[in-house]
């Protein structure tokens, strides 16, 4: 990767450098052997800076999932390096490794399936505290009332269960229990997809409020350009496990260049019903990580493929400042070859 779009390395929260995630592929269940290997995240690169958030976007299966676990460590790169607060997280430490599960935290898509329905609000938020802090009974308490103020809920809201409460309201509480180790980095994971319409923008609302509190980094995973545009700093397309455009939002939806981009924001619904917008339909279906395209692998669907497309890999190179793109359209120093 030629540079990023995010800002300087050195200061970044979080670098994630030449990642690549690939799964094995068996066959057969006694003589079980390797038949292929599926490319999840094939060589990404991004950096997160303190308070900001930086976007994944892309088709289901694109990579966003697998990033965002390998930087929860809840699964191990198979290549490249991420690093934390300028150190690798494979060389941390046990003491190391505890305070990063503190620094690091995760709001996902359906707030019912993450929360215990079998313990109470309190408890919900408690447990992290419980673990990472020690903390007197009274202490607790107090922190878990506060919490649920912050989000927008009540005290009382601490003696209920999960099922007595909204969409909206369990993502809250999800949240709270987030914001409970006072994390520096906080994964969004599609946060409001599963919401009704209405809620939508008090949560988002809700995020951009304690980003700038508790000078939050937020990695964001979404479908919705919309919600993208809304809350990012930075934004990132992935296409079978690669960047393929890297811009700052008002950059990216403005100026987009790459064509999978171009066709991503062509199938979003237009901010005004009035507003006119290109329209770009896509030949053949997304091909199989198991045995991705030589070359641009975006290439046997792209309206603008050249003869080197099949062969050669582009490069992320800045199309302008801050604005990365991966095609070989743009291969001469940003000047349009075709």
């Amino acid at each position: 990767m030629a540079g990023s779009a995010t800002g300087s390395r050195e200061h970044a929260l979080v670098r994630l450098e030449g990642i690549r995630r690939h799964f094995p592929v068996y066959r057969g269940n006694v003589l079980r052997r390797q038949t292929g290997t599926v490319k999840a995240v094939d060589g990404i690169s991004i950096n997160i800076m303190p308070g900001e958030t930086y976007s994944l976007v892309g088709e289901s299966g694109c990579g966003k999932t697998t990033t965002s676990r390998m930087l929860l460590m809840a699964d191990q790169p198979t290549e490249g390096d991420i690093y934390f607060d300028n150190r690798p997280m494979k060389h941390f430490s046990g003491a190391e490794r505890r305070n990063f599960k503190a620094s690091v935290q995760a709001v996902f898509q359906d707030p019912w399936s993450s929360l215990n329905p079998r313990m109470r609000v309190d408890q919900i938020i408690a447990e992290p505290l419980i673990t990472h802090q020690r903390l007197s009974r009274s202490a607790v308490r107090a922190q878990v009332q506060e919490l649920l103020q912050v989000v927008g809920l009540h005290p009382f809201h601490a003696e209920r269960y999960p099922h007595e409460f909204s969409g909206g309201q369990r993502q809250r509480i999800a949240i709270a229990r987030a914001l409970s180790t006072r994390p520096k980095l906080i994964v969004l994971d599609e946060p409001v997809s599963a919401l009704d319409v209405s809620i939508r923008a008090q949560i988002l609302n809700l995020l951009k409020e304690l980003q700038s509190t508790y000078e939050l980094s937020y990695l964001l995973i979404a479908h919705n350009l919309a919600t993208v545009r809304y809350m990012s700093h930075t934004v990132g397309v992935m296409y079978l496990g690669k960047i393929v455009e890297e811009a700052p939002p008002i950059e990216l939806f403005t100026n987009a260049q790459h064509p999978y981009t171009r066709a991503l924001i062509s199938a979003s619904l237009p901010a005004h019903p009035r507003r006119q917008r290109e329209e770009i339909v896509l030949a053949g279906e997304v091909p199989s990580p198991i045995n991705p395209p030589a070359g641009c692998t975006f290439h046997p669907r792209c309206p603008f493929v050249m003869e080197r497309c099949s062969a050669d890999v582009p490069a992320l190179v800045e199309y302008t400042p801050r604005h990365f793109t991966a095609c070989h359209l743009y291969a001469d120093g940003g000047k349009n070859t075709c």
